[in-house]
């Protein structure tokens, strides 16, 4: 077992260097000309940030094999000295800074972690140790012209800029690769990859304006083009502040493999090492500023996550008590109908004992107790509501509330899939129209009341527009005075227990709704929208989305 770990070991550690030195030689090849944006740089990086120290080995090997087999090949032309230097991978100057970063700076403090400012300084010291190094090998090969290393400030300006440009094109890729990367999700994560409004913005106006100044600069041969480049990060700017981190490494990416499109092969003038430079330096800002946008979404996302996980509390506390009421009100028509058969009884057995005995008035209080319970258990839930439906509550139990106190009623019940709403919502429908239809008739020039409840769906979320409607005729006054004691005692038939229009509106938002209250000379609404509990936040236990840290 012992020596199957081993050998298992040691082919990691083969796999790596090989796979590293391959990389190495052909980034090497891609990127030779290009002495103002050093893509290998990243990939050095990249290996050392992501892979474990116990790989540091496996990759100083990897390059250190070609980085000689290249430096001896230059031999003739820098002399010994230079090939001594050059022999030295770059990459063990870089080892120190980026244990420094990932020990002390906690560049990743958690798995789905990314402390952006860290990264940033570690990018930043990578590229001045880096070029440090090549100025120092500059300098070994006296030999060679002095014409071709004339401008040695402007020399190690190109070096910086260099490493640090393609530092920035590669790392931020690498690391939304390995931060989102979740087994067995890659053809998922690809399909939603395709349905993303980052690609869209992206492709459909962000990378088409830097594209646009690009051609525009390579057009204008003879006027200063420095303008048109550092403009290339206003679009950049955009897709970064709507999307966050991932549009600055799409943007700032675009920016710099533009920009370097437009300077010759060589040594760039300074002109030009300027613009790469203030590039450079914006594009390192769009990322500090991604990582604030995202993690600005993400906290706003908890925070209405949060939200969503009060408002179904309160749907499932409000369901309880709905339940709650609803056995009460089985119980109490159980009751009521006890009382009944035993008053009945009871009547039977005193006019058999006393035959003579006024039993009218017994009876008379018998059913009149009988329908105080009766009542009762309809307030708490309509037996129409049990037995038929909500629709049967709405047109039936409230219809014969409304008649026993002198009003007219209408119910209209439209749209498409009120059936399929959720039982919470049916229940804040009912009580959403008990309390409008109190409300509305506590006028009293009322005359009328007309209920409309119409449901639809959505973006795939269903919704619900309750709105009862209040006619008011002066000429009714006198009617509504005759029936003031039975108006009076509405709101205990429908079970109405909501005081005022703020605490109507609290239980419209406790569905994701809102309440308007308006009135004119004529009618008083009350208009109510209520929605089906929304799908929330997808919680993946295994997909964590990378989340992004700013100290």
């Amino acid at each position: 077992m012992g020596k199957g770990q081993w050998g298992r070991a040691l082919l990691a550690q083969i796999g790596v260097c090989v796979g590293y030195g391959s990389a190495f030689l052909a980034i090497h090849a891609l990127n030779v000309a290009q002495s103002h944006w050093h893509l290998y740089v990243g990939l050095q990086l990249i290996c050392l940030l992501l892979l474990p120290y116990r790989y540091w080995a496996a990759l100083l090997i990897g390059e250190a094999i070609p980085n000689a087999f290249l430096a001896f090949k230059c031999l003739a032309d820098f002399g010994p000295a230079w090939v001594a230097i050059r022999c030295i991978p770059e990459m063990l100057v870089s080892m120190p800074i980026v244990w420094l970063c990932r020990s002390q700076l906690n560049v990743f403090p958690t798995r789905h972690l990314v402390n952006v400012k860290a990264l940033l300084t570690c990018v930043l010291m990578v590229s001045i140790a880096l070029s440090t190094y090549a100025y120092v090998l500059m300098f070994s090969s006296i030999h060679v012209p002095a014409a071709l290393y004339a401008a040695r400030p402007q020399v190690m300006g190109v070096y910086l800029t260099g490493n640090f440009g393609g530092l920035l094109t590669l790392v931020p890729w690498a690391l939304i690769a390995r931060l989102d990367y979740r087994k067995g999700r890659v053809t998922a994560q690809f399909k939603r990859l395709w349905t993303n409004k980052l690609l869209v913005d992206a492709m459909g106006i962000a990378v088409p304006v830097i594209a646009g100044l690009t051609l525009l600069a390579a057009k204008l041969h003879d006027a200063p083009t420095q303008l048109i480049e550092l403009g290339m990060i206003v679009p950049a700017a955009w897709l970064t502040a709507k999307h966050g981190w991932r549009a600055a490494a799409l943007a700032g990416t675009a920016v710099l493999i533009c920009d370097s499109l437009l300077h010759p092969l060589g040594m760039p003038t300074p002109a030009a090492l300027e613009t790469i430079a203030g590039l450079c330096v914006a594009v390192s800002g769009l990322y500090v500023l991604g990582a604030k946008v995202s993690a600005q979404k993400i906290r706003d996302e908890h925070d209405r996550a949060a939200a969503e996980e009060v408002h179904d509390m309160a749907r499932q506390h409000l369901m309880t008590t709905e339940r709650r009421m609803r056995r009460a009100a089985e119980r109490l028509e159980f009751v009521a109908g006890s009382m009944h058969v035993a008053n009945a009884q009871t009547l039977e057995h005193m006019r058999r004992i006393v035959p003579n005995i006024e039993s009218h008035a017994f009876y008379k209080q018998a059913v009149k107790a009988h329908e105080q319970v009766y009542l009762l258990a309809e307030s708490l839930h309509p037996a129409a509501w049990r037995d038929r439906g909500l629709p049967a509550a709405l047109n039936e139990t409230l219809a014969r509330a409304l008649d026993e106190a002198g009003l007219q009623y209408q119910c209209e019940i439209d749209g498409r899939g009120f059936m399929f709403l959720e039982a919470a919502v049916h229940t804040a429908i009912y009580r959403t129209a008990c309390e409008g239809i109190v409300y509305v008739t506590s006028d009293i020039t009322c005359s009328s009341v007309k209920l409309v409840v119409r449901a639809g769906e959505t973006s795939g979320r269903r919704w619900v527009v309750v709105r009862v409607e209040g006619y008011l005729d002066a000429n009714d006054v006198a009617k509504g005075i005759y029936f003031g004691q039975n108006r009076r005692e509405l709101a205990a038939k429908l079970g109405a227990n909501l005081s005022s229009v703020k605490e109507m509106r609290a239980h419209a938002r406790t569905f994701d709704g809102m309440l308007h209250v308006r009135s004119d000379a004529r009618r008083v609404v009350v208009s109510a929208l209520l929605h089906s509990q929304s799908l929330g936040v997808q919680k993946h236990k295994n997909s964590e989305p990378l989340r992004l840290w700013v100290s």
